[in-house]
């Protein structure tokens, strides 16, 4: 993972990767400095922010981090080389790295926005998106299908950890209250 001296907070809409966001492209501008375009259903943007930068800002945004996304990613599938990303659990956006995530040119997908892949000559792999888009991307219609997987069972994995948990709970029909009296240090259960 990539270490940063001084991290700053900097979201904005603009920068917001949502349900609609389709896939996420490096982009060099004129001067050689690694951007972002987001492409969503309606159209596409260019951000000034590297890919790995943009997808860690909005993980941060909501609590986490690009290094806590693959640690958990790895904790549930176990530990992959291009490893999906859980950006928002509730929402169902998971990216997929074309690639290594560390690598400038690594192309990130939705994986709820993919809709087909077909092999291509020359070891490319031609993914339709939900839009009536399409990418072109290097690499076997078996790995990235073999990434899509992953993603799906980490959704999966997520979604029935999720469940489990919530139906573990045991609503008391108890209730209780707690007191702290004066000069104590703990709090005192007391059921009513």
């Amino acid at each position: 993972m990539r270490k940063r001296k001084n991290f700053k907070l900097e979201m904005n809409i603009e920068k917001e990767i949502g349900q609609d966001t389709v896939l996420i492209l490096p982009d060099y501008d004129e001067n050689g400095c690694l951007n972002s375009v987001i492409y969503h259903t309606d159209g596409m943007i260019k951000v000034e922010s590297k890919p790995f930068d943009l997808i860690d800002t909005n993980l941060r945004f909501r609590g986490s981090s690009m290094r806590g996304a693959v640690e958990g990613s790895s904790a549930i599938l176990g530990k992959l080389n291009k490893n999906p990303v859980i950006i928002d659990r509730d929402k169902g956006i998971i990216l997929l790295p074309s690639k290594s995530a560390i690598l400038d040119d690594c192309v990130w997908l939705s994986l709820q926005h993919i809709m087909e892949c077909f092999s291509l000559e020359g070891n490319q792999t031609k993914v339709t998106l939900s839009n009536g888009s399409s990418i072109v991307l290097a690499g076997s219609k078996k790995s990235i299908q073999r990434r899509m997987e992953k993603a799906y069972e980490l959704q999966f994995k997520m979604e029935a950890q999720k469940r489990i948990f919530d139906n573990g709970r045991v609503i008391s029909e108890n209730a209780y209250h707690l007191v702290k009296q004066a000069g104590q240090v703990n709090y005192e259960h007391q059921v009513e």
